[in-house]
């Protein structure tokens, strides 16, 4: 019921996502990961866009994302894959798995995670070459955008661009060179 409300036809007969679902431009078949899940229409537009093609997947920073991530997956009927991982740390995924890591930082919680750049860092290995991260944030703040931007190329991620801003939020982009 959930995934049905949240993609609700328009008169056009068109599936309409939500804009944060829309932005990341996961398609059909993809594999993606997940950092943070704070925002339950995100990760559930995101499993219900790759399908059963695809892979959905969340790196849980604490119980908390594993918990949530499972509720998700079990309440829109997907399989989403959880991983336990430690910020600061190597994570146990492969190199390569992933054509895009989704930050869902849409509560500002990001800059409360010990050691950042480790995440990014893990998150650009755990990319295939060519691949995308694309950060969803609050526009709550203007250093943040640039927080965001120095953060992702400095972990390696080039190049990185804001995206957009609309309403609360605000997407910044970054690519993992082939």
């Amino acid at each position: 019921m959930f995934l049905l409300r949240m993609l609700m036809r328009n008169k056009g007969g068109r599936g309409m996502d939500p804009l944060h679902v829309s932005m990341t431009g996961v398609r059909m078949g993809e594999r993606f990961l997940q950092i943070g899940v704070h925002d339950k229409a995100l990760l559930a537009g995101l499993a219900a866009k790759v399908g059963l093609s695809g892979t959905s997947a969340v790196a849980a920073l604490d119980e908390g994302d594993a918990k949530r991530a499972r509720n998700i997956g079990a309440k829109v009927g997907a399989l989403i894959d959880v991983y336990d991982i430690d910020a600061g740390r190597a994570w146990p995924i492969e190199d390569a798995q992933f054509d895009m890591v989704v930050v869902d930082d849409s509560q500002d919680t990001f800059w409360g995670i010990g050691n950042q750049s480790e995440l990014l860092r893990n998150a650009l290995r755990a990319l295939r070459p060519g691949g995308r991260i694309e950060v969803v944030t609050s526009v709550k703040s203007a250093h943040l955008q640039v927080d965001f931007q120095q953060r992702l190329e400095e972990a390696g991620f080039k190049p990185v661009r804001t995206l957009a801003e609309r309403g609360r939020l605000r997407f910044v982009e970054g690519l993992r060179a082939s």
